[in-house]
């Protein structure tokens, strides 16, 4: 009779034990989510930080198309105004 109640006594041990157990893997699992939670963030911070990097590059081209244009400009500028010069030193040796 006593090693009935000695092998009773261990299995509500065990099951004590593995309702522990039990307890302890869902904290795990609930760290777990919370921990997948906030990858799942961090990832769309970074998806988000990465359209705002390919917006700054778009804005980058765009700027460096105007720079361009407006070389371009400044280029086509200086060649009328080469021209003008050419034109006045032509225009004042007829004059002398």
């Amino acid at each position: 009779m006593n090693n009935g109640k000695e092998f009773r006594d261990s299995l509500m041990e065990l099951k004590d034990s593995l309702m522990e157990c039990r307890g302890s893997l869902m904290e795990f699992k609930d760290s777990l989510m919370r921990f997948r939670g906030s990858l799942m963030e961090f990832k769309d911070s970074l998806m988000r930080f990465r359209g705002s990097l390919m917006e700054l590059k778009d804005s980058l081209m765009r700027f460096r198309g105007s720079l361009m244009e407006l070389k371009d400009s400044l280029m086509g500028f200086k060649g009328s105004l080469m021209e003008l010069k050419d034109s006045l030193m032509g225009f004042r040796g007829s004059l002398i």
